[in-house]
């Protein structure tokens, strides 16, 4: 039953009043939070309405984690960059509260390029399938034309981190179509993620991962990039875009194996960063790593000294000290990081 006034109370109940950190600590976490790209629009769209005050601290949550979760989020994004001048007449409230914030907080821009997003003539969902190549898809697009523009133009000055994540995509568009050829300078950390949306496509997937073929001629480098974190990819992938960052310190792959191929690592790699999910780590898993074979074809240079951390569940402890032993013996340390997100059912 809703509150009434009564003459010992002449004033309606007012609800609870949150302190703004808290209602951005709020905005942060559902901002974070994984989401379909259809979903992300539609938070987007809702939060920028709710007032004022919410407007101005959520934009700031948005813009310091930037996500492009469609192509027509791109344009308006690249709309925001330029500064508003006298001809363009007074903005809106949303864009002169975006416009002053973009530029100056943004840290990392999350790029989401859908395979499935598209829809058959008639409007119904399509069957799920991996799109292989495109030369005119918009999704992938953006990605080239957002980076062209921030590199060309100087925008973006404290942006740190671009991030990828393809679903239902192969693994040659980010190489065919250049979609990395103009890449801000200030960016110094790099994450591709590659994964499918239905369990019918896992076969295919696995199937187009050993039919995988090297790039051995790269067409372009990204020398600034010294963090470079890969999932869902083909070990001979992650040789590829090592070749493309020559001067990596840190290189991180979820779900590894047969790592003897991306031995030797460049020079410059200090530290190797291996990302397995799940609430345990047993032995089998580790073996697939083929660890002693890549140590054994140099996986470090000799100068360096070498670290490989393992973020996971709990490790088989036998393994665990049989790895390690043998890692010491290659001068490497081996580091255990439990990773809680991994650990999570």
């Amino acid at each position: 039953m809703s509150p009434q006034a009564t003459p010992m109370s002449p004033h309606l109940e007012s609800p609870p009043w949150l302190p703004p950190e808290l209602i951005e600590q709020i905005l942060f976490e559902l901002w974070a939070a994984p989401q379909s790209a259809q979903e992300r629009t539609t938070l987007f769209k809702t939060l920028c309405r709710v007032n004022h005050v919410w407007l101005g601290l959520f934009l700031r949550v948005a813009f310091r984690n930037v996500h492009i979760p469609c192509p027509l989020f791109a344009r308006d994004f690249l709309r925001l960059l330029p500064e508003r001048t006298i001809s363009q007449g007074e903005a809106d409230l949303f864009t002169a509260e975006a416009t002053s914030l973009v530029n100056r907080l943004c840290r990392s821009i999350t790029f989401h390029v859908d395979g499935g997003a598209s829809t058959t003539g008639s409007g119904t969902a399509r069957e799920p399938a991996i799109k292989l190549y495109s030369q005119t898809d918009a999704a992938p697009t953006a990605i080239s034309t957002v980076l062209y523009m921030v590199s060309t133009f100087d925008y973006l000055p404290n942006l740190r981190h671009v991030a990828l994540e393809y679903t239902d995509w192969g693994y040659d568009d980010l190489f065919d179509q250049l979609r990395l050829a103009i890449f801000p300078p200030q960016v110094t950390h790099l994450s591709l993620k590659y994964s499918f949306s239905a369990p019918t496509l896992v076969p295919l997937a696995v199937y187009l991962k050993s039919l995988y073929t090297r790039h051995r001629q790269s067409h372009f480098t990204i020398p600034t990039v010294r963090h470079l974190s890969l999932s869902g990819v083909p070990t001979e992938f992650v040789v590829d875009m090592m070749q493309i960052c020559p001067e990596l310190d840190t290189v991180e792959i979820s779900n590894p194996a047969r790592l003897y191929v991306i031995a030797p690592l460049p020079k410059s790699v200090r530290t190797l960063v291996l990302r397995v999910p799940g609430r345990t780590l047993d032995k089998e898993q580790m073996h697939w790593w083929m660890l002693a074979a890549a140590l054994e074809g140099k996986l470090f240079h000799p100068d360096t000294k070498a670290r490989i951390v393992v973020r996971s569940g709990t490790p088989d402890p036998i393994a665990w000290t049989e790895t390690k032993r043998y890692c010491r013996r290659f001068g490497a340390e081996l580091v255990y990081e439990r990773d809680e997100s991994c650990c999570v059912s």
